[in-house]
């Protein structure tokens, strides 16, 4: 009997989920909301906020004020997706969840385990698949496996968990089994790859004869974050474009509210980020090597950004180290931090993976090139690369490094 009595009532985030339906005919677009949220994303949210959705015998008519007192912190919320409130969904969300960002941030890396696991799943897949195919060989061929993806895979957690909340109608669907279901039904191809057949002549030492060798490269490949939008969530345009909102949102709210990183808003970008950027891109394919970091020809990704801004006039360390870490404290103890709706080409965009004791327990750092995209010693490629900006989730500082 308690059980049916604790479903029949819900959470007053499922209260608030369901109003908030009857809101969108008071507001035209939901980007209407999203900017008047942006305005209020950086001050506190949790205790204005939880006070009116734990009174759920006002949540209705509030929400059908919303477009008229233009309460923007309770706007905000709304335009976050809801699976960051509750894995389990809406109505069984913890009452403590909007004046505790750690749930928030468990219920985001519990999401963001799943994804990872489902992902590496189909890569293993794929692997079998070209296992089997390998040993079908004939005995005059011989393979190898080119595979980027063998120590990490790179998605875009934050806009995976967007995208879900967007293609869902009904809130009381957006829970974190229908999302594990989605993905293992509909990323069979997300990885593929294609072969690359060469030869070689070989000679026979106790014959003398010459023999044919067929080599057979098998190239791993990822589809990207794109392929998630129409595969697996068939996004409408309406939809496609709310996701990005929540997204955009989600990564404002991270950096101005959890990682409370004070930013200066009295940066200028200029010059000196655009030559960083195009210093950096001289060096695109140069090895990845923390053991040769400071060896001529090598990088990881701490020495990499020391580099390009060594070359500008400008040392990142603090305490004389030049670690991801180092070069995070050196941006906010130089009052260099700014926000991440505000990245320009040449600032530097600061990661945390996992706990590492280190400063914010940062683990990456790279350039920031321009229209979403990064540059950056990747460990995973194993060099110097120029590819679209990753798990923004992760991003925990962004600084630019000058102050002209």
């Amino acid at each position: 009997m308690a059980e049916k009595n604790e479903k029949n009532n819900p959470s007053p985030l499922s209260h608030a989920a369901s109003a908030a339906g009857l809101a969108k005919g008071a507001v035209k677009t939901r980007k209407a909301v999203a900017g008047a949220a942006k305005g209020a994303a950086a001050g506190p949210y949790g205790m204005a906020a939880a006070g009116l959705w734990e009174n759920r015998k006002l949540v209705g008519k509030i929400i059908a004020a919303l477009a008229a007192l233009l309460m923007l912190p309770v706007l905000f919320l709304l335009m976050l997706p809801s699976l960051i409130f509750g894995t389990d969904g809406l109505d069984n969300a913890s009452g403590e969840v909007l004046n505790d960002t750690s749930l928030i941030m468990e219920n985001i890396a519990e999401t963001e385990n799943s994804i990872e696991t489902i992902l590496r799943e189909k890569h293993d897949a794929l692997l079998e698949e070209i296992q089997a195919e390998a040993d079908a060989l004939g005995s005059d061929c011989e393979y190898s496996v080119t595979d980027e993806f063998a120590d990490r895979i790179i998605y875009e957690s934050s806009l995976i968990i967007s995208q879900f909340c967007a293609s869902q109608d009904d809130y009381q669907e957006i829970h974190l089994a229908k999302l594990e279901r989605l993905l293992r039904d509909h990323t069979d191809s997300i990885f593929t790859y294609s072969t690359i057949v060469t030869s070689r002549e070989e000679t026979d030492e106790d014959t003398g004869e010459s023999y044919t060798i067929y080599h057979y490269e098998y190239v791993v490949e990822y589809a990207g974050d794109s392929y998630f939008a129409d595969h697996v969530f068939s996004l409408t345009e309406d939809q496609l474009a709310a996701a990005d909102e929540y997204a955009a949102n989600l990564n404002l709210f991270l950096f101005d509210t959890v990682y409370k990183v004070e930013t200066n808003p009295d940066l200028i970008p200029g010059e000196t980020g655009n030559a960083a950027v195009d210093l950096a891109l001289t060096k695109l394919g140069t090895p990845y090597s923390q053991e040769r970091r400071n060896e001529d020809g090598y990088f990881d990704c701490s020495s990499f950004t020391y580099w390009v801004y060594s070359q500008l006039g400008i040392y990142l360390q603090y305490d004389g180290a030049n670690t991801a870490a180092a070069q995070g404290r050196y941006i906010v103890e130089n009052n260099l931090a700014v926000s991440y709706d505000s990245l320009a080409p040449g600032d530097l965009v600061f990661y945390s993976f996992e706990v590492n004791n280190r400063y914010l327990n940062i683990s990456h750092v790279g350039i920031y090139a321009g229209n979403g995209y990064i540059v950056d010693a990747s460990f995973s490629k194993k060099k110097v690369v120029y590819r679209p900006i990753y798990s923004t989730s992760r991003i925990v500082l962004c600084g630019r490094p000058y102050t002209n």
